[in-house]
């Protein structure tokens, strides 16, 4: 299983734009018109590993809500988006909190209508960070508030750890024009309290598989690595890197356009 979204990563501030992580905004936005959402008052949105996306811009810009809050644990990265939305302050905030720590400082519990995600769980779905955000964005939200997620895992690896805290609405399959498709979570916190909560996610993160890179698989790579380099070379093309890189079952997840696309 791959862990790391596809094309994801931002190049180094301060040298990037605005960066999407597998699509951008027109590709998703009838994701967000289908929900029963209000754009009056103090409804409140929540986007969850924000980078240096428009994202945040267009939930506020094209779909009307209000007050949107982003979050990301890089301090250069805020700095930049604050910025860049300066003339958007007074309904756009970026702040700066790790979120597989209590973010009760930056989004107060039971505070949020909407929490997106943008493949931000993918990131953390190789780590025991996982569950800690799965448990914040639980925190964040009103009872009845819906969490979506944007990621190219598969639905039933999604929902056997959400399923433990939300109730699913939809899962929209999202195409892309390079590489596989991604999958649309909406998913809704529930009235029931779930006291048992952090405890049954931490569970669901032993049963995984975390080992991912075992001594045995590093030293085929290795191996297979030097037999396939040219003499005199130091690096392979991207296509046999590939190759040697990523597993069979990775490779439907992460096609060769997504590895090639890769900041170096």
């Amino acid at each position: 299983m791959c862990c790391c979204p596809p094309t994801a990563m931002a190049v180094p501030f301060p040298n990037f734009g605005s960066y999407e992580w597998l699509l951008p905004f027109a590709d998703v936005k009838h994701v967000f018109q289908d929900l029963p959402l209000r754009t009056e008052g103090t409804v409140l949105t929540v986007v969850v590993g924000c980078g240096t996306s428009d994202l945040s811009r267009e939930l506020h810009t094209h779909l009307g809500l209000p007050q949107v809050v982003s979050i990301d644990n890089d301090e250069e990265v805020v700095s930049h988006m604050k910025a860049q939305h300066e003339d958007l302050k007074a309904a756009l905030s970026f702040h700066q909190a790790d979120l597989t720590a209590p973010c009760s400082h930056v989004v107060a519990d039971g505070a949020a209508d909407l929490v997106v995600d943008k493949s931000t769980l993918d990131c953390l779905l190789c780590s025991e960070g996982a569950p800690k955000l799965v448990h914040n964005i639980y925190r964040m939200l009103r009872v009845g508030g819906c969490y979506v997620v944007i990621s190219f895992h598969q639905k039933e690896f999604l929902m056997s750890l959400l399923s433990l805290a939300f109730s699913i609405e939809s899962a929209i399959d999202l195409q892309r024009d390079v590489g596989p498709d991604v999958l649309a979570l909406v998913l809704r916190k529930g009235t029931e309290e779930l006291p048992e909560l952090q405890k049954a996610l931490d569970a669901w993160n032993v049963q995984m598989p975390k080992d991912l890179m075992s001594e045995t698989r590093r030293e085929a790579l290795e191996a297979d690595w030097l037999q396939r380099l040219r003499p005199g070379a130091s690096a392979l093309p991207l296509s046999e890197a590939y190759e040697v890189m990523i597993s069979s079952s990775e490779k439907r997840e992460y096609s060769l356009s997504d590895f090639e696309q890769e900041p170096g």
